[in-house]
């Protein structure tokens, strides 16, 4: 058996105890969204779709991109220590830039503007219009 059949259930069991974790922050409470909800849905998105992708065929020489591999590792380290520092739509922004422009090779005027809009945006959605605070970090940003 190759290790690379293992991957989806083990982003499925990771899955399942995000699930059981956002459990503990209650789905809903008076009559709205409470903490919980979010991770939850995510985390069965998680389960769903990696029980899903164990159903595909695996070729028998997949070439893995170390690099490429490290590359989104650190990015996505770096992203979870600034947004304690500098906030979430700065760190999104940052993180998206370095992914999109880094990573995955995309010129760099389309990838600061596709950066900007996606994380600001979501930081729109999610402290506008549904009132859900957003770590906004040392700076206050």
């Amino acid at each position: 058996m190759k290790i690379v059949r293992l991957v989806p259930y083990a982003l499925a069991a990771i899955g399942l105890a995000a699930a059981a974790k956002a459990l503990e922050l209650r789905l809903w409470t008076y009559g709205e969204p409470a903490a919980g909800l979010f991770p939850f849905l995510t985390a069965i998105l998680l389960v769903v779709t990696s029980l899903l992708s164990t159903r595909e065929t695996v070729p028998d020489e997949e070439a893995i991109e170390l690099p490429r591999l490290l590359g989104y590792s650190a990015a996505l380290a770096g992203f979870c220590l600034m947004l304690n520092i500098v906030g979430f739509a700065l760190a999104a922004l940052l993180f998206l830039v370095a992914v999109l422009t880094l990573i995955e090779r995309m010129e760099w005027k389309t990838g600061i503007l596709l950066a900007a809009i996606f994380a600001f945006s979501t930081w729109g959605l999610f402290e506008g219009l549904l009132s859900v605070p957003l770590p906004q970090g040392m700076w206050r940003l």
